[in-house]
């Protein structure tokens, strides 16, 4: 296995070989020395899942998507959670995105600030595949109007009406705030 050394005046590409000799490598070797496949016993063992490589994790593109949904809804911009958070927007967008994992202190912040439990960051994860991805921006403006009403019965009355309009079973309960 080769060992990188890097003392006072040396340059970073050199490598330390197993009998102690100093090799240049190009930078491309390093990284394949570096990431090697094998453990210290010489078994081999599985490559780590990169979004480079392998696309985001379904997970993180889950909890972007809700990310973004709990962000529309509160009606704040990109810009405006980067701002509070003390990141740039671009980070924000990655999140949403899914290029980039949310940390667990991350996850929290932002749920503490949109108001939401962590957990609803993967609420629906095991919803079935054929299930919409994402609200519409109609549907997200329709629920931010709706949240605006204060009379319940004035929402109570616009529930069954949309319930009416749309074919709804009269079995579906209505929820009062």
């Amino acid at each position: 296995m080769l060992q990188t050394t890097k003392s006072q005046g040396e340059h970073p590409c050199y490598v330390k070989g197993c009998a102690g000799t100093r090799l240049r490598h190009s930078a491309s070797n390093m990284i394949e020395a570096m990431s090697e496949n094998r453990t210290a016993g010489g078994s081999m063992r599985r490559r780590r899942h990169t979004a480079k490589e392998h696309g985001p994790d379904p997970i993180d593109i889950h909890v972007g998507r809700q990310l973004r949904l709990a962000r529309e809804l509160a009606g704040l911009t990109q810009t405006d959670i980067g701002k509070q958070l003390s990141m740039s927007f671009q980070v924000v967008q990655k999140y949403e995105q899914g290029e980039i994992r949310v940390s667990a202190s991350r996850l929290f912040q932002l749920a503490t600030l949109l108001d939401k439990p962590v957990g609803y960051f993967f609420e629906g994860f095991e919803a079935a595949p054929d299930a919409p991805a994402a609200m519409a921006r109609s549907e997200i403006d329709l629920v931010r109007a709706f949240r605006l009403i204060r009379s319940p019965e004035i929402r109570q009355c616009l529930q069954r009406l949309l319930q009416e309009i749309g074919g709804a079973s009269s079995s579906i309960p209505t929820q009062t705030p």
